[in-house]
């Protein structure tokens, strides 16, 4: 088991995250989304990402992650979720390009708020 937590940003659809919720729920780890809502709210077709932020040991050792992803309606949608160590590692990074491309469009979807005249 790793003692850090990977700094690699992770792509993930749709399909992904509704295993990995699966997963989560049948090992009684952290879910944000329950599967269910999941397949209902989220887009088809839509790609995100999977940021490991913690390392969580009970009741077994996983990564707290921040999914970033579009739902149906397009707004976008992000929550936690508790992903085990071989699980994250078995997705495919989002590098180069690809990743300043992401990270653009995920700072565009923080809402700002405009800062008072004085």
């Amino acid at each position: 088991m790793p003692l850090n937590v990977p700094r690699e940003i992770k792509r993930v659809n749709k399909q992904v995250l509704v295993e990995l919720s699966s997963k989560s729920e049948r090992l009684n780890l952290g879910r944000g989304r329950e599967p269910g809502w999941l397949d209902q709210y989220l887009a088809d077709d839509a790609t995100g990402s999977l940021h490991a932020i913690l390392l969580e040991r009970p009741p077994k050792p996983c990564y707290r992650c921040l999914a970033l992803i579009k739902r149906a309606d397009r707004e976008v949608e992000h929550f936690l979720l508790d992903v085990l160590p071989e699980d994250f590692d078995r997705l495919e990074n989002i590098v180069g390009e690809a990743l300043l491309t992401f990270t653009r469009w995920a700072l565009s979807q923080i809402p700002l708020s405009p800062l008072p005249a004085e």
